[in-house]
This record gives structure tokens, sequence and C-alpha cells, in this order.
């Protein structure tokens, strides 16, 4: 979508993709805590998981050539659209 409206750097779209990731997940987060819904232990490996994969995520997409970046966002993301699609029927 941020292709769509203009954006042409794989690195800045995913950047900002991370910002917003990171604030609609946040405000999630907050309202389950909130509402005392969170398995902590559980929670805390979830943590750790993310922190970790983002990290290095974005470490070794930054030293990947832009195009490779883009074709794997679009493989992803087309082969779990057919995987969730195909188990639905």
């Amino acid at each position: 979508m941020l292709a769509a409206v203009g954006m042409t750097d794989i690195h800045a779209m995913n950047a900002l993709k991370s910002v917003l990731g990171m604030t609609i997940n946040g405000i999630a987060v907050l309202v389950f805590i909130v509402k005392g819904a969170v398995y902590w232990p559980q929670a805390v490996v979830m943590i750790a998981g993310a922190v970790v994969g983002g990290y290095f995520g974005a470490h070794y997409s930054l030293k990947l050539p832009q195009a490779w970046v883009r074709w794997f966002v679009i493989l992803t993301g087309a082969g779990m659209s057919l995987y969730f699609f195909v188990r639905a029927y």
C-alpha cells in the first residue's frame, strides 16, 4: 500500500511500517494489560521473540538489495494469503 501512495524506497517503507505496527500493537497491549487479559509467562517469551526478530530483521534487511526485500515481502504475503484461503475451504 505504501508503494501505491508513491513511496519508492523499500527501506523507508519498512521503517514506516515498523513504526505504525509498533504504535498499533502498543495501544492494543495497553488495552489487554488494563483488562487483565495477559498471560505473563507466555507474554514474556513473545516479547523477547519480537524484540530479537525485529532487531535482526531490520539489521539484515538493510544489507540486502531492495529488490530482494520487495520480492520477499510480496511472496510472503501472497503465500500467507493462499494458505489461509485454502485452509478456510
